[in-house]
């Protein structure tokens, strides 16, 4: 939060004399502002590696399962299609998508203008 006042103050005393060379004089308070805050991130390093270890061996497990399955001798497929499906109305049910889909993105576009009038801004 004091950082972003900070970052908003160099902006806007740095915009009173514009001159060529703005973007770069701009960008190095910004840089020394960032590296001598000392930014601490929210996740460990440790953290992060023990999660991208269980993401690895999660997808490990399941290739080899499906290898092992795609392997093995037994007649899965028989077995899957023995189980009684209901009878659907695949037309019903693909009306409902297209119906669903369809009132989100008119949400989305309302939200969007509402938001926008909202604050004032056209």
């Amino acid at each position: 939060m004091e950082q972003d006042k900070q970052l908003k103050e160099i902006l806007f005393n740095s915009t009173e004399g514009a001159s060529a060379d703005f973007t770069n004089a701009v960008m190095k308070k910004v840089h020394a502002l960032s590296t001598s805050s000392g930014y601490q991130p929210l996740v460990s390093a440790k953290l992060k590696k023990m999660f991208v270890l269980a993401f690895g061996i999660t997808v490990g497990a399941i290739l080899s399962l499906c290898l092992a399955i795609s392997l093995a001798n037994t007649n899965i497929f028989s077995w899957i299609e023995s189980i009684p499906l209901p009878h659907l109305d695949y037309k019903k049910l693909l009306l409902f998508i297209l119906i669903f889909w369809v009132l989100f993105y008119l949400n989305m576009l309302w939200e969007k203008k509402s938001h926008i009038h909202s604050h004032g801004n056209i």
